[in-house]
């Protein structure tokens, strides 16, 4: 068994309380009040620590409050309160009086007061701007020649007999494939990007399909699915499929069993797995040849409608109908079977007589399209209020492959999205030269208009043209509507049209594209804007300014002026202004009188907020500038927290806390610098306005407010009390000394003591001191900081020391023991040998 003696230092420390086994001393007594010294100046450092860690929080108490105070009233011009700003003493409260003063509306600040009259206003400012003078649209929803404008794949032509529609067997059918772990599958679309469609029917329009469709799936950023297979036909007719792996595993792992079927690729029962995969290492070659029979197959125009749906919309509500059942298309007259049916289902769905269907006649341009307008069932005429939207539909009526021949969202407003001829404009191709083209002119700017050109793109066209204008469609009341992009009598709007054949001047052209009626002053002559014509009276004269501005809100002498109407200005029976005999107008007696006041309430609450809070920041100065401390309570130590409870822990410290600052040097002259915030030659026209120094030594210079005297001040010279917080020491241009107001010396003293921007420094006293959490810098710059740190070493190294006493002391103390416990058993050992 190891003695005490064989323990190491560490174990011997850490079971200090074994000592004296042998010699029956305490040791960890002795050592403790061997080391007793070093202990105490541990102690001693800890208590300075605490102290000085006290003081640096009573230093940032004040800093804060006084960084608040600043921010509040002399530094941030964001705050509402801040007395330097304008806006603090402006003349914010506008008030109009007079009969006509519902036609003026006024905001702002006025840095003349009641110095302005409105007399009248002749006329407001009006921007150029013009409508069409009617519906532009031909107000129904169209669609193609039923069965006739379907896309090519679509039709077989020939075919014998009514199955003529194409059904491609391969659309819809997915293709599944696996790389690099992750699986992809792609579904063999109908329409391509440009809205025609792929051709399932041959061999290379396969491949060509399913390559294009790869392109579109993304593996990563820099690879497409395409990147990595390839469909291809060989020579024998068999579908090739080449990979390019890389060094990952690229697969064809399965998919719809119809496609891999038709494909030549056939699925087949492979351990359980109902699809085989095929490898792309290599080429992977289909099993069987296409067989072009089993690509598509042809359906009856029955077969193809039946049953099908549309959905419309009117006036914001939708509703589906469905297409005639397969026994109602008995192939004679199928076109009629649909009218009646649609027909009969939209009364149902919208109220009867609400939408009329109709089939346009054999020998017309409208032959085997169906037309849905909207009508007024009570007098039975068109209704050019509602509006009606094919909403969507089933592929098989609307769209590339519809019967149809019409889009999704086709409207009996303009369709903005459709080419000019097929807009519902009523233009057609003719109305354009032998390429599509015709010209014309806004503001004596050229503009080519081709008649694919949709009417959103055309309205971009003319917005991006430089002619000034901006047009735009209004879907209610079905008309454009171009606004002048100057301001006033700046803008003007004039349209002209070029000749094409009988329409020799472009008019017939303008008339269907826009709604422009040859008579209307937007082609004869041009629309122009005016400018408001406002006359004001500056108060103390009695001369009248015509302003003339190019809108109907303007600014004079610091107010927001808005005129709402005309009024003032006498009229003669013709509506002509009356003039004196020098040629003025004339005007009635209900001018508009303007009065701009402070706002008196908001500037004395704020200024007596800022004396209260002044005088916190003095109380609490002086009370830790002159609260002695109490040599009698010392900070706690560890030991000594541990016989008191926390609310004795707390009392003590509350009591140990006080007086840290007293007599402090840079607090006296904070202290002393308050005392004098008004200054000598401003303390009678402070007095004058109601705010002073308290007479009483003890008060240390608070300020007093009779807010009556401020408030009666206010209301006669705002300007003058402004002046008297924020002048400057100096000479004013009358040469009249100056002294600084309240708020500059405020701004003075706080940037002298709690400034917070800027270097180190630059910062004020209290900063360099204490830190604060205002200026992140300062936490680790400021001189309690440094103090902080040094007293920080000296702990470092006194427990250093303690630590090294220690175990030097515990090394003699364990020496002694297994030196006397040697001792001991030689002793007993003796004791035995008497013995014998």
């Amino acid at each position: 068994m190891a003695t005490i003696g064989g323990l190491t230092n560490s174990t011997a420390n850490s079971i200090r309380g074994y000592g004296g086994l042998a010699s029956g001393m305490d040791r960890d007594t002795l050592i403790e009040g061997m080391t007793y010294g070093t202990t105490s100046k541990i102690t001693q450092q800890q208590q300075k620590k605490q102290q000085l860690e006290w003081k640096q929080n009573a230093v940032r108490a004040i800093s804060d409050m006084m960084i608040a105070f600043a921010n509040k009233y002399t530094a941030s011009l964001t705050s509402s309160g801040n007395l330097f700003s304008s806006m603090f003493w402006g003349r914010n409260n506008i008030t109009t009086t007079g009969a006509n003063s519902k036609f003026v509306s006024v905001t702002g600040t006025a840095s003349a007061a009641n110095a302005i009259t409105i007399m009248g206003v002749k006329q407001m400012a009006k921007d150029a701007k013009w409508s069409s003078s009617k519906a532009v649209s031909d107000m129904k929803v169209q669609t193609g020649e039923i069965g006739k404008t379907l896309d090519p794949n679509a039709i077989d032509s020939t075919a014998t007999g009514d199955a003529k529609y194409i059904v491609q067997d391969l659309v819809g059918k997915t293709l599944d494939f696996k790389y690099g772990g992750s699986s992809y599958s792609v579904t063999l679309g109908l329409t391509k990007s440009d809205g025609t469609l792929y051709d399932y029917r041959t061999p290379q329009g396969i491949a060509d399909a399913i390559n294009d469709q790869l392109s579109k799936v993304e593996v990563n950023d820099n690879t497409k699915l395409s990147d990595l297979v390839q469909f291809q036909v060989g020579g024998s007719g068999n579908v090739e499929i080449t990979g390019n792996p890389g060094s990952n595993e690229l697969k064809v792992v399965g998919g719809d069993r119809t496609a891999l079927d038709l494909l030549g690729f056939p699925s087949k029962e492979d351990d359980g797995k109902t699809n085989k995969e095929w490898n792309l290492s290599s080429t992977a070659i289909g099993e069987t040849p296409l067989d072009p029979d089993k690509l598509s197959h042809n359906i009856t125009f029955a077969e193809k409608v039946a049953g099908k749906e549309l959905t419309f919309s009117y006036n914001g509500t939708s509703k589906t109908i469905k297409m005639p059942t397969a026994d109602e298309l008995d192939g004679t007259n199928d076109n009629e079977a649909i009218r009646e049916s649609i027909q009969t289902q939209l009364d149902s769905a919208f109220g009867k007589g609400r939408i009329k269907v109709e089939l346009g006649a054999a020998g017309t341009d409208d032959e085997g399209k169906l037309s849905f307008t909207t009508y007024n069932p009570s007098n039975n005429t068109v209704d050019t209020t509602s509006t009606l939207t094919l909403v969507s539909g089933s592929s098989d009526l609307i769209g590339a492959n519809g019967v149809l021949g019409i889009k999704a969202g086709a409207t009996n407003r303009v369709n903005m999205n459709e080419s000019l001829v097929t807009a519902g404009l009523g233009l057609k191709d003719s109305d354009f030269d032998a390429n599509g083209n015709r010209d014309i002119k806004i503001n004596d700017k050229t503009i080519t208009i081709n008649k694919n050109d949709t009417v959103n793109s055309l309205m971009k066209k003319i917005n991006d043209s430089g002619a000034g204008v901006q047009i735009s469609y209004q879907t209610v009341g079905d008309k454009f509507t171009f606004t002048s992009t100057e301001k006033g009598a700046s803008g003007s709007i004039k349209i002209s049209g070029t000749a094409n054949g009988a329409d020799s001047d472009g008019s017939a052209f303008l008339n269907k594209l826009f709604g422009i009626d040859s008579g209307d002053a937007v082609v004869n002559g041009g629309v122009r804007g005016q400018d408001a014509v406002v006359a004001i009276k500056y108060n103390g004269s009695d001369d009248v300014v015509e302003l003339i501005r190019d809108s109907n809100s303007f600014t004079v002498d610091g107010l927001s002026v808005g005129v709402k109407g005309t009024f003032g200005y006498k009229l003669d029976a013709d509506g002509n202004v009356e003039t004196d005999a020098n040629g003025e107008p004339l005007f009635d007696s209900d001018p508009v009188e303007i009065d701009a006041r402070v706002n008196t309430d908001n500037i004395v609450d704020n200024i007596k907020s800022m004396v209260e809070e002044y005088n916190k920041i003095i109380e609490l100065v002086n009370k830790e500038l002159t609260t002695k401390p109490d040599r009698d309570y010392s900070p706690l130590t560890s030991e000594q927290k541990k016989e008191l409870s926390e609310s004795e822990i707390e009392v003590w410290e509350e009591k140990a806390k006080s007086g840290m600052l007293y007599g402090d040097s840079d607090l006296r002259s904070l202290s002393s610098d308050l005392r004098f915030i008004i200054s000598g030659g401003n303390m009678e026209a402070f007095r004058a306005i109601g705010i002073t120094t308290s007479t009483l030594y003890s008060d240390n210079g608070k300020l007093t407010l009779d807010e009556s005297k401020l408030r009666a001040a206010l209301e006669t010279d705002p300007e003058s009390v402004e002046k008297l917080f924020t002048s400057k020491a100096g000479t004013d241009a009358d040469g009249n000394k100056t002294f600084d107001g309240i708020a500059t010396n405020l701004k003075n003293v706080m940037d002298k003591y709690v400034k917070t921007l800027g270097s180190m420094d630059t910062k004020g006293i209290l900063i360099k001191k204490a830190g604060s959490t205002s200026s992140p810098m300062s936490l680790t710059e400021n001189a309690f900081y440094k103090q902080l740190a040094e007293i920080n070493k000296q702990i470092s190294k006194l427990e250093t020391r303690l630590e090294s006493e220690r175990d030097r002391y515990i090394k003699q103390f364990t020496s002694l023991e297994t030196l006397i416990s040697q001792m001991n058993s030689q002793s007993s050992w003796l004791s035995q040998l008497g013995g014998y």
